[in-house]
């Protein structure tokens, strides 16, 4: 059964989220990639390949989009969009884009959040520029 929910809590749910992928895919925990977001070992080299080529380097942390002040999305426009927020669903698209120590990036990483049991998974879809 879907349910409409509050556009707000869906943007919490997948900034925390996004933040607990980023810091997994920092820490080169694969384990927990694959178990908490459906990122498979090959998938995950195939990303990191892309990212080391992208950063021409394999030293560099990702980062969620910056936290702004009281807002309903969280973020500046055009960082974190997740498509869907206005419809009575249990599954979301998002683009979200990537920041590291050098600031705002290039590049956005692609997800699906849903909504099952009461709860929130993401699921990694692909990293693109």
């Amino acid at each position: 059964m879907t349910m409409f929910i509050k556009k707000e809590k869906v943007y919490e749910a997948a900034y925390s989220l996004i933040e607990d992928f980023m810091d997994a895919f920092n820490e080169k925990s694969t384990a927990k990639l694959k178990t908490e977001f459906g990122m498979t070992p090959a998938i995950y080299n195939e990303a990191r390949e892309y990212l080391d080529d992208y950063f021409n380097t394999d030293q560099y942390l990702l980062k969620p989009p910056p936290k702004k002040g009281a807002s309903p999305h969280l973020l500046e426009d055009n960082l974190l969009d997740i498509y869907g927020t206005d419809e009575e669903t249990d599954c979301w698209r998002i683009n979200c884009r990537l920041f590291s120590e050098q600031g705002e990036e290039e590049i956005s990483a692609n997800f699906d959040l849903f909504y099952d049991k009461e709860q929130f998974k993401l699921k990694y879809l692909y990293t693109a520029s």
